[in-house]
């Protein structure tokens, strides 16, 4: 088995369902299907959207404007988000860190200022909700918070754009289903497709994503050209023993139903091969249809 694919595949998991366990808020159920989302137009809401800055890695949607009142009239724009340990909202007057299940105000700075406020300081409303673009809207009203210097009190009101999965449970389905190679069945608990350019590492092969099945000893590897967003059907593992697959000894067909969040995007991949070469097998069909979380990580 590749190792350095299952690495990959380990941290691509964990950034995909990271924001759900860590910040989900499951108090509405999402439409699974993009058709049936009813968000507004992410581009349009609020003017604080990441249409505002240069940074290439904003999304639009993202962010809000916040009124500010109490010791200071002031309004807090918030453009872009950083993910790392803790997910923030951020703009040039500060940021709006995030943490817990359900999703909470753990941390803010503001013009200089710094706030930790009481679990019940802050409230996240969820309001429109976007599966077709991977954003919810929600009301936050933080009342009376007072700084670390208690140099001043303000409460913080107003409309914000976050990831979907980080204040929405989704009905979006999960990741995985079957294939069938041959006279076998295999079982795919998960499939992330990573359409970003990998790092080159020497001596090891690279695909974009791996249908692996444990138990069975199997698995089908993906090649994605990030140019001409294909995808084809690179390989064949079966105990032990791999072999390359032609590129075009496949028809692969997807659908996009909708997305977790503005970064992993749920696709219904149809997986259609004729005649492949397969190790203990011989030359056998395979084809199945099941659901991929493809992941675009930021440049």
């Amino acid at each position: 088995m590749n190792d350095w694919f299952r690495s990959l595949a380990a941290l691509g998991a964990a950034f995909a369902g990271a924001v759900v366990i860590t910040f989900g808020l499951a108090v509405l159920i999402v439409p699974g299907l993009a058709g049936s989302a009813q968000g507004p137009d992410p581009a349009s809401s609020g003017d604080a959207s990441a249409e505002e800055t240069d940074d290439p890695s904003a999304i639009p949607g993202l962010g809000g404007s916040l009124a500010v009142t109490g010791d200071r009239e002031d309004t807090f724009r918030l453009n872009r988000e950083h993910n790392g340990e803790r997910y923030s909202l951020e703009g040039d007057k500060g940021r709006i860190i995030f943490e817990g299940r359900p999703v909470e105000v753990t941390q803010m700075s503001f013009d200089g200022l710094e706030f930790f406020p009481e679990p019940d300081a802050c409230t996240i409303t969820p309001g429109d909700l976007d599966d077709r673009v991977g954003i919810g809207f929600a009301e936050l009203r933080c009342e009376n918070l007072a700084d670390i210097r208690d140099t001043g009190t303000f409460t913080f009101a107003g409309t914000i754009g976050m990831p979907l999965d980080m204040i929405a449970e989704s009905d979006l389905p999960e990741s995985g289903g079957t294939v069938e190679v041959g006279d076998e069945t295999w079982q795919i608990a998960e499939a992330i497709l990573f359409s970003f350019q990998r790092p080159a590492i020497a001596g090891e092969d690279y695909y974009n994503m791996g249908l692996v099945d444990e138990e069975a000893g199997g698995a089908i590897y993906f090649a994605y050209d990030i140019q001409t967003h294909q995808l084809t059907v690179a390989n064949v593992e079966r105990a032990g023993e791999s072999v390359d697959v032609p590129a075009d000894a496949c028809e692969l067909r997807q659908r996009e139903i909708g997305r977790h969040n503005p970064r992993t995007t749920v696709v219904e991949l149809s997986i259609r091969c004729a005649a492949v070469d397969v190790p203990g097998l011989g030359t056998v069909s395979i084809s199945g249809t099941l659901f991929v979380d493809r992941i675009e990580f930021p440049g």
